[in-house]
Parts: C-alpha cells; sequence; structure tokens
C-alpha cells in the first residue's frame, strides 16, 4: 500500500514539476517562490525517510503480540485526554498515539476499546482538517467487521497512513512530523512497559526495542530542523538523551553476517532508557 502511496506521489510531484516548468516559461518566478519551492521538497523528502524508516503502529503491536505479554488496557492514553488537545500540535501528537493505542487493542481483540478508540482517533481527525481518513464509512466497516482481525488491521494501517498524507498534502510538514513521533513514542512506551528484562521469553522484544535506535536518526533530523517551534525543541532533547540511552543499553554487538544486531543488554541502563521514554510520553500526552 505504501508503494501505491508514493507512486501516486510521484506522478502529482512530476505533473507540478511540469506546471512549475511551464509558468517559469511564461513569466520570471521570483526568488522567494523558488526558495518556498525548494523547502517544500526538501520538506516532503524528510517526511519520505522518517515515514519508511519509523515502523508503524501495527507493527510495533504484531511484536508486541507475539512476544506473548498480555493486553494492558491501562497502557493506553486515556480517552478523558481529549478535552485537553486544543492546539494543531498537541492534537497531531495525539492522533498518532492514539492510533498506536488502536493498533495495540485491535490486535488483542480488544473490539469494544478499538471502537471507543476509532471514534476518537475519528474526533482528532475532524479537529485537523483530515476527516477523510477517518470517514464514518470506516467506523460503521470496524462496527460491523469487529471479529474480522486482517480487516481491522487494514483499517487502522489505511487510517494511519492517510492521516500522515493529508497532512503533508496540506504542506502541514511539522504537524506530520508529531503524528509520526506521537505513534512512535507510544508504541516504545507500551512495549517497554511490557517487558521484563529478567523474563527469558521478552529477550527477543527487548532487541526489537533496542532495534529502534537505527529509527532515531530519521527522528532527530526531522527535529533538529524545526527546534523554532516551542512543542519540538523538548522533544529533540530528549530524543539526544534516548539516543545515547539505546546506545548504552547495548554491552556487545557482533555485526557479522547472519549473527544477532545485539547480543546483550546492560539491564541497569535498559531501565532508564524504558524511565525515559516514560518521560517523554508523559510530555507528549498531558
Amino acid at each position: 500500500m505504501r508503494k501505491i502511496i508514493w507512486s501516486l506521489e510521484i506522478i502529482l510531484l512530476f505533473n507540478s514539476c511540469n506546471l512549475f516548468s511551464s509558468k517559469k516559461n511564461k513569466e520570471q518566478v521570483s526568488e522567494g517562490e523558488l526558495l518556498e519551492y525548494q523547502l517544500m521538497k526538501e520538506n516532503a523528502d524528510k517526511m519520505k525517510r522518517i515515514f519508511f524508516v519509523l515502523p508503524s503502529p501495527i507493527e510495533i503491536s504484531l511484536l508486541i503480540k507475539k512476544s506473548g505479554v498480555h493486553f494492558r488496557e491501562d497502557l493506553l492514553n486515556s480517552m478523558e485526554n481529549l478535552p485537553g488537545y486544543s492546539t494543531s500540535s498537541s492534537r497531531a501528537i495525539a492522533l498518532g498515539v492514539y492510533c498506536a493505542d488502536l493498533s495495540y487493542a485491535s490486535l488483542n481483540e480488544q473490539y469494544q476499546i478499538s471502537i471507543e478508540y476509532m471514534n476518537v482517533s475519528r474526533s482528532l481527525a475532524e479537529s485537523l482538517g483530515i476527516l477523510r481518513t477517518v470517514g464514518q464509512d470506516k467506523v460503521r466497516l470496524l462496527e460491523s467487521n469487529v471479529t474480522n482481525k486482517e480487516l481491522i488491521v487494514d483499517i487502522v494501517s489505511e487510517i494511519y497512513m492517510e492521516s500522515n498524507q493529508q497532512l503533508r498534502e496540506q504542506d502541514r510538514y511539522s504537524l506530520s512530523a508529531l503524528m509520526l513521533i506521537g505513534g512512535w513514542v507510544e508504541c516504545m512506551y507500551i512495549a517497554t512497559q511490557s517487558v521484563n528484562p529478567n523474563e527469558k521469553s521478552h529477550e527477543e522484544l527487548i532487541k526489537q526495542i533496542l532495534d529502534q535506535k537505527l529509527s532515531l536518526e530519521s527522528i532527530k533530523t526531522v527535529l533538529q530542523d524545526n527546534q523554532a517551534d516551542p512543542i519540538i525543541k523538548p522533544i529533540y532533547q530528549n530524543v539526544l538523551q534516548l539516543e545515547k540511552l539505546f546506545e548504552m543499553s547495548i554491552k556487545t554487538s557482533d555485526m557479522k553476517e547472519g549473527a544477532d544486531f545485539i547480543d546483550s543488554v546492560d539491564e541497569l541502563v535498559f531501565v532508564q532508557l524504558v524511565a525515559k521514554i516514560g518521560d517523554m510520553r508523559d510530555y507528549l500526552v498531558h
């Protein structure tokens, strides 16, 4: 589905370039217009990189489910927090967070919770002006197919990707980035709160969590260029601290082909990493 979306984007971008070129032939394009066009292209490229590098909430929720840990409703961001999201930035973050919660609940057969969080996502999408991503048709489809896990996964994935796509179509790149980061942090929060470093069966999930340090480079790049935003600056500082904790948590690594990337985990540092992700999540949802 991502390939289809990007193919359409390439076609639209190509057509836009043709129109832009045609206009240039007819009249002198100002330096300001050229700069604006270049900035838009750079923002689009950065958002593509972060979208492809960051795992979707569905992907991380699948990893959590496969690890065998039990569903915990207390880890979800409370729906009572919804009225507090009064700015576009907080709503974009919350949409990413609630999409992650929706993924986690739906993959654990929590059907009533899934419907409730679908409606919360719909409310946020409406407030952001991207209602088509969570239309009433999707809500009805979910309600009439609450036991069809495969369909639910498709619906949730579509909501997540289309929300980000529509924000970028509207040139709201900072909101698009905040939505993706909100979803990623919420997934990391649920995953880290679900594992026990001393539990043998959780080893694979812990390795998958630590593998997410590769995602931080793309997150850092996007945030670094938007530190003038008072919402983004503290998130960027937390990402820098989190990056160090990810590196310190891995005691040894074997880069040989076919070998596991992570051999062992520094449990004391991992506990600090879990706490830092918890702090980041608290900042984002409150």
